[in-house]
């Protein structure tokens, strides 16, 4: 809520808006910079192996631990980076992205332990891996302000069929349960077969095959207003989140 309040007040700008989310937390913190828990966090680790310690971290604050890539959609905290890892895009990044803004470095939640409360998310966001944003051609600041504009719209997705065509899913690309998921947190629904061409989102490989073409109803997708893309446009959908 404050994310979206400053959005708003800032007009939109990022840069302005996490200046305001920063100042608002100083203002707000005790001495020991400690802040009122106003939820109970549900914290996921992607792209490194968290140690017994962090786990144990993650219940000195009150935190719920979340590991499973089918409750992934349910992480408030989503913790990247262990200060040498840099960001990956795993298929649990891009559901998370779907549903939080609480893309964060490993710090947060050792200071939250530290201080044995559960810290405001801000100072600890990941805004600063050019390498990974150069990797991927993001910004994680535009994710930030996209994701919150998105998920008052139902998602990225919202309003789209999804069809994946045979070959895809585990061909350089998450499996088809993963695939499933990912499409379900941007608000997709994933079809078998495709029924409205207009609405319907036809995803291939990364180049299409000449059989993934010809498969039945993807040429009318074309004709009629749909979407025809690889999966290298999806997952950049996903980590924007912007529908291009």
């Amino acid at each position: 809520e404050s994310a979206r309040r400053c959005l708003k007040d800032s007009k939109g700008n990022v840069e302005m808006a996490i200046s305001m989310l920063i100042s608002e937390a100083a203002a707000t913190e005790s001495p020991t910079r400690n802040v009122e828990r106003r939820e109970i966090a549900r914290v996921m680790f992607t792209g490194f192996v968290p140690t017994r310690q962090h786990l144990q971290m993650i219940q000195t604050i009150g935190a719920e631990i979340v590991e499973s890539i089918e409750k992934a959609h349910t992480a408030t905290h989503i913790i990247v980076t262990d200060g040498t890892t840099k960001l990956r895009r795993t298929p649990k990044l891009m559901i998370c992205l779907c549903k939080s803004p609480n893309i964060l470095k490993l710090e947060w939640l050792e200071q939250s332990a530290k201080e044995q409360t559960i810290l405001d998310t801000t100072p600890y966001l990941l805004i600063d891996d050019k390498e990974a944003e150069k990797r991927y051609s993001f910004s994680m600041k535009a994710t930030i302000q996209n994701g919150i504009k998105s998920r008052e719209k139902g998602g990225v997705l919202q309003g789209w069929s999804v069809y994946i065509c045979s070959g895809v899913a585990g061909n350089h690309a998450p499996s088809a349960k993963e695939l499933r998921l990912i499409i379900e947190a941007a608000g997709g629904k994933v079809v078998e077969r495709i029924f409205h061409p207009d609405k319907t989102i036809v995803v291939t490989s990364a180049p299409s095959t000449p059989s993934q073409r010809k498969e039945p109803g993807v040429q009318n997708v074309s004709k009629s207003g749909g979407k025809v893309v690889s999966t290298s446009w999806l997952f950049d959908v996903m980590i924007t989140p912007c529908l291009k």
